[in-house]
C-alpha cells in the first residue's frame, strides 16, 4: 500500500514535521463566534469589520478559522468548520503547532 508520510506532506507543503503536538482541549479562547451564519461568504462578512484599519484578533482568528476550513482540511461542506476554531486560536497565540500531522490525519480521514 502506498501512503504519503510526514516528510512527504513536509515536501510538498513546505510545513516542517515538528512542533508542538495539537491539543483540541486546550480552548481558553476569549474569542467566541456566533456560527449560526457559517457559509463562507456570510461568515467573512459577519467577521470583518471596515471601521478600523487595524485587524483585531477576532477578525485574525475569524480569517484563520476559514483558511484552515476552506483551504487546509478542504471540509466538505460549504461551510466554516466550527472544529477549527480553537487551531486557530492556537495559530493566533503564534503556538508552534505541527500542522504536517494534522494535514496527513485529515488526508485520512476524508479518503478513507
Amino acid at each position: 500500500m502506498l501512503t504519503p508520510t510526514l516528510l512527504d506532506v513536509a515536501a510538498i507543503t513546505g510545513l516542517k514535521p515538528i512542533g508542538e503536538t495539537f491539543d483540541s482541549n486546550e480552548d481558553d479562547s476569549e474569542i467566541s463566534f456566533d456560527f449560526s451564519r457559517f457559509a463562507y461568504g456570510v461568515f467573512i462578512m459577519d467577521h470583518h469589520d471596515t471601521k478600523f484599519f487595524e485587524v483585531s484578533a477576532e477578525e485574525h482568528v475569524a480569517f484563520l478559522n476559514y483558511c484552515l476550513s476552506m483551504y487546509i482540511f478542504c471540509t466538505r461542506s460549504i461551510q466554516v468548520a466550527k472544529g477549527c476554531k480553537t487551531l486557530a486560536f492556537q495559530l493566533h497565540k503564534g503556538k508552534n503547532i505541527c500542522l504536517s500531522k494534522l494535514i496527513l490525519g485529515s488526508l485520512y480521514e476524508v479518503y478513507t
